[in-house]
């Protein structure tokens, strides 16, 4: 039995700032995380891996990595900092390539984020 391709119309971003200054950035949608020095390089870094991950999925028809979220407490994290007021303002969406043997009107698709930054607890 195949997996359909799950569609995936916003992503989540949690960045934690840790008390030695260090930004994890975390997609909880598909459970990818990184770090960096600051918080622009760890975005730079999560938007990354993440677009490479849904690439390879479309193009090698694994879909299954696309359908393992983090586990309920960092969303409940990430709703908590919303909730406070540490909403990020809105990025560009991500540029998602679509492989040939998908049809579509452009080589393109785009996926919103929508992002938080809290301080570690």
């Amino acid at each position: 039995m195949s997996i359909p391709v799950p569609k995936i119309r916003e992503l989540h971003y949690l960045f934690t700032i840790k008390p030695q200054g260090r930004t994890v950035a975390h997609c909880l949608d598909l459970d990818i995380v990184t770090a960096a020095n600051d918080i622009g390089a760890a975005e730079k870094r999560l938007d990354f891996l993440v677009t490479m991950q849904i690439e390879e999925a479309l193009v090698s028809g694994n879909y299954t990595v696309l359908t393992t979220p983090a586990p309920k407490v960092f969303f409940d994290h990430y709703n908590e900092c919303v909730r406070a007021g540490k909403s990020r303002p809105s990025k560009d969406p991500l540029r998602i390539r679509v492989p040939d043997v998908v049809p579509m009107d452009q080589p393109y698709g785009s996926i919103g984020v929508l992002a938080a930054t809290c301080a570690a607890a």
